[in-house]
């Protein structure tokens, strides 16, 4: 059995409220799938997220790409 710190230890966070992991496709907040490859990812970058254009190096999430048309 698992207590409740240790399951708040796995939730993801970080300094992107948009991250969703490229493996499960959980999003910030949650906790990785069971399945997932990297669910010690709890407080992952930019490369880790689903979004992330590794070629542009940019974020592609459609509410950033709003807020860049917004900008210009």
């Amino acid at each position: 059995m698992t207590t409740k710190t240790s399951q708040l230890d796995m939730v993801i966070c970080g300094s992107c409220s948009f991250f969703v992991c490229s493996c499960c496709k959980t999003k910030y907040g949650w906790e990785h799938q069971p399945w997932c490859d990297n669910p010690e990812l709890t407080e992952p970058g930019c490369t880790d997220c689903a979004y992330y254009d590794q070629r542009r190096r940019r974020c592609k999430h459609p509410a950033k790409k709003q807020k860049r048309r917004d900008a210009g």
